[in-house]
């Protein structure tokens, strides 16, 4: 039973890293009532959701490409590692955006939307014309590349700096 509630966990470990994010945000926001909701949110988030999935989509994809490969319902391919070193970066970026200026936190955002929307279109394209309805094309990891981004978008949009 332990072993395979480490192996559901690993699977969908960009679900339990959001779902970590919002725990985190809203215990943050339940014990700091000086700081934006908006802001908590958006730091746990690419914190966890984020980055720390990229760094581990990095892992498995340049570590254990078979795995990576077959989750996605995909045959290993050096293109691989091309994207675990574009999930490295996109990581590095969600997790510096914790405490970063408003500029770099968009750039972070605009890239990484630009990168997960991607991989979802390229995902429904899958399930159309493949019929492919894994778990890494059509389970959680479809919708976190959905749902992450626009979380993020929305924060920014609450936390814009106003001009004078």
């Amino acid at each position: 039973m332990f072993e395979n509630t480490i192996k559901l966990a690993l699977s969908n470990f960009g679900l339990v890293m959001f779902a970590l994010a919002i725990i985190a945000s809203f215990l943050q926001w339940a014990l700091d009532h000086k700081t934006n909701t908006y802001e908590i949110f958006f730091r746990w988030i690419a914190f966890l959701a984020l980055g720390l999935t990229g760094i581990y989509a990095f892992i498995i994809h340049a570590f254990f490409p078979e795995l990576g490969a077959s989750t996605i319902g995909w045959a290993n391919s050096p293109f691989q590692f091309e994207v675990a070193v574009a999930n490295l970066g996109f990581g590095i970026l969600a997790i510096f955006s914790f405490r970063a200026t408003y500029g770099f936190r968009l750039a972070t955002v605009l890239g990484n939307t630009c990168w997960l929307w991607g991989d979802a279109i390229g995902h429904i394209y899958q399930m159309i014309t493949q019929h492919n309805f894994t778990l890494g094309n059509a389970g959680s990891w479809f919708w976190l590349d959905i749902i992450i981004p626009l979380a993020l978008i929305i924060c920014l949009i609450k936390l814009k700096p106003r001009s004078n």
